[in-house]
């Protein structure tokens, strides 16, 4: 952040990944991801509050183009208004209709969440591929082929931990540190255990029950805010991958490029 506006590329884009929680944001110059950060997503919030909130981390930044990818419909809404009043510019939207190298196997390809797509654009290494997003909610897609052969929702970290506090009348909200053990002894402890332990032993679960399933070897990569805390618990072992969906965005972008020079 640096850097003055006329050092930087002529390019600049603006990628936005808007989950339920959290909008992922970077910045990517067309040769690289140079900077990302995050904003809490708030539905009702106008394109204006939006740019204000951008301001503290894009205003050393000349934006020339907006990216969205998006599970939330009305804040996509006013993310395509702010990119059309303060950049001038037709975000291009993770949506039917845009190039993205990802063939999906589902029955209903159009109810697949732009978040599925593009974690597994960002994918490198073309060989089957279990990726584990853990966002809001925990989402498992198995990739082979650049395809999306199938997927496992449940419930995200946060949400577990949410759901557990708000339907109890004793058990209290706690910060997601690790315990030093397994077994606790004071009910913070104990509620981080089975809400971080418990989540961990459900992914190499799942992994175990995937493996049977698919009956090829594959590689794992994790991704998501929550990844750097759960990997570590795992017994499985993956790869780490925390800048994926922006990656994949970008790797969209490139093959929509074309379009979207000429929508301007």
């Amino acid at each position: 952040m640096g850097q003055t506006i006329k050092e930087m590329s002529e390019y600049m884009i603006l990628l936005l990944d808007v989950g339920n929680t959290n909008i992922y944001a970077g910045i990517y110059d067309q040769v690289k991801l140079i900077d990302t950060f995050r904003l809490n997503t708030v539905i009702g919030k106008t394109p204006d509050e939006y740019y204000q909130s951008l301001q503290s981390f894009v205003a050393t930044y000349k934006i020339t183009d907006v990216m969205i990818s998006s599970v939330v419909p009305k804040v996509t809404i006013e993310l395509k208004k702010l990119a059309q009043k303060f950049y001038n510019v037709a975000a291009l939207v993770v949506e039917p209709g845009i190039k993205t190298g990802i063939l999906i196997k589902a029955d209903n390809p159009r109810e697949v969440g732009a978040d599925l797509i593009c974690v597994a654009a960002g994918l490198i290494q073309d060989v089957p591929t279990l990726i584990i997003d853990l966002g809001t909610a925990t989402k498992y897609i198995y990739v082979k082929n650049k395809t999306i052969m199938g997927v496992i929702i449940a419930p995200g970290i946060y949400s577990s931990m949410m759901s557990l506090t708000k339907n109890t009348a004793l058990l209290p909200e706690v910060e997601l540190n690790v315990p030093p053990k397994v077994l606790g002894n004071n009910t913070a402890a104990c509620i981080q255990s089975g809400i971080l332990y418990g989540n961990a032993s459900a992914i190499d679960g799942l992994i175990t029950r995937i493996s049977r399933e698919v009956n090829e070897p594959f590689d794992i990569v994790l991704t998501g805010g929550l990844s750097s805390i759960i990997e570590p618990l795992m017994y499985t072992k993956a790869k780490r991958e925390p800048r994926l969906v922006l990656q994949g965005m970008i790797n969209i972008y490139n093959k929509n490029r074309h379009i979207k020079g000429e929508s301007k």
